[in-house]
């Protein structure tokens, strides 16, 4: 299966508002092949937590429309796992989508650009088993350079992707410039 790259919240041609942004391919992406190494089965992740930026939400699983886009979370208080992708805790780069904010104030990510090399990412699955991940980078991206094979190429181990928006708000196109991507690998 080919899925369209997700590059962060802003920027679908269909109607989007400042407090309900689409996650979406930029200009010049191509699609890539999920590189998930299958494994046991697993409980779906329903709670990621990072306890350093006061994060704790359930998970919505989250698909993709029939252009390619990833639709978000409904809720911005609320973050979303990409259930087509990896699974958090199998080989591969699971995604993990949320909102930077909405026209009410803050969301669920609002803080992610502030994340440090050593946090702790934890996803919890429906049967209570928990994943920890250690941030590793945390980057932002302007959304026309969004690193595709780097977020979503294969991986050696378990990883985790954290995807928001960043930058600054272009209210013309009703959307953020950038997309802030945090890095993390699970902890042995």
């Amino acid at each position: 299966m080919t899925v369209t790259v997700l590059a962060g919240c802003g920027g679908s041609s269909r109607a989007a508002t400042a407090d309900t942004p689409r996650w979406s391919a930029a200009p010049g992406q191509v699609a890539v092949e999920p590189t998930a190494t299958p494994g046991p089965a697993r409980a779906v992740p329903v709670e990621v937590r990072i306890p350093s930026i006061g994060v704790r939400s359930r998970l919505d699983p989250l698909t993709m429309d029939s252009q390619g886009v990833l639709n978000p979370p409904q809720e911005p208080a609320r973050a979303g796992w990409f259930s087509k992708g990896v699974h958090p805790g199998d080989t591969g780069p699971a995604v993990i989508a949320g909102h930077v904010d909405s026209r009410t104030g803050a969301a669920v990510f609002t803080r992610l650009a502030t994340l440090r090399p050593g946090a702790a990412v934890i996803v919890t699955d429906a049967a209570g088993r928990t994943v920890t991940f250690t941030v590793e980078l945390v980057r932002t991206y302007p959304k026309s350079g969004f690193p595709t094979n780097d977020v979503y190429g294969p991986t050696p181990n378990a990883q985790l992707r954290l995807i928001t928006c960043g930058g600054g708000f272009d209210r013309s196109r009703g959307h953020y410039v950038d997309d802030v991507v945090v890095y993390a690998s699970v902890t042995d």
